[in-house]
């Protein structure tokens, strides 16, 4: 399966020479119980020795899913990010990361240009009850990041950088979902693509459903996935009414 992730990554010209061959160990693999379009993952990660390696300054670094043993890793990364200003840094916790909780995570958040979570998510996180999207969303900035958006499925996504907050609809589907793995990774990455291509959180906004809406309409998280000039086309296609609504 490490073999095979490779290729995948080279075969999409992803630069890999900063990815470790752990020898006898296995790779992550986990289970999808998929019913209807809807699914649950049985999460089970493996254990690695994790460490930096020198990656120099880019700029910017996209943290999310991690196993259970890297708490310290964690702490790296943090210890980098903070002494490396100029790094652009988003982060899109996982199942453990949420499990952990605001306030080991509050290093990490607050030196966060970006946070991406759904609305459960974010509950789980706050540790709250609060059904309000604009309200969770102004309660996780409150632990420092720049831009928060929330995803909140049929709901659309929903974006706040501390002035101006934003709700953005759902791209119509071509056809009914098949299913939808990898919906809220696809949306993420994709916004936070655009705010490294240099565009605003409300256009960010905007890009990100689409990958998403691409997605679900195959089967895993990669099968569907859009390059730049294939997500320009459905933007430029886009009805009239696919426009970021102010809440603020």
């Amino acid at each position: 399966f490490g073999k095979e992730c490779m290729n995948a990554l080279v075969s999409e010209k992803v630069d890999t020479r900063y990815i470790k061959k752990h020898t006898g160990r296995k790779t992550n693999y986990h289970y999808v119980l998929w019913y209807g379009d809807e699914r649950t993952i049985l999460i089970k990660h493996e254990n690695y020795a994790y460490a930096l390696p020198d990656i120099a300054e880019p700029r910017w670094i996209y943290l999310s899913s991690l196993g259970e043993e890297s708490v310290e890793f964690h702490r790296a990364i943090e210890e980098y990010l903070w002494n490396h200003p100029k790094v652009k840094f988003a982060f899109q916790p996982g199942t453990f990361q949420i499990k952990l909780g605001k306030d080991k995570l509050a290093g990490l958040c607050r030196r966060a240009d970006a946070f991406f979570c759904n609305k459960e998510e974010a509950q789980r996180i706050l540790g709250s009850t609060q059904d309000d999207i604009v309200t969770l969303m102004r309660l996780i900035a409150g632990l420092g990041p720049k831009i928060v958006a929330i995803t909140d499925g049929v709901n659309g996504a929903y974006a706040h950088d501390g002035k101006e907050t934003w709700q953005m609809p759902l791209y119509p589907d071509p056809k009914p979902p098949l299913q939808r793995t990898g919906a809220g990774d696809a949306f993420s990455s994709t916004f936070t693509v655009a705010l490294a291509l240099g565009k605003s959180m409300k256009e960010a906004l905007m890009w990100g459903p689409i990958n998403s809406m691409s997605v679900v309409q195959g089967i895993g998280a990669r099968a569907g996935l859009l390059n730049r000039s294939q997500l320009a086309e459905w933007l430029v296609k886009a009805p009239k009414d696919y426009v970021p609504k102010s809440l603020s």
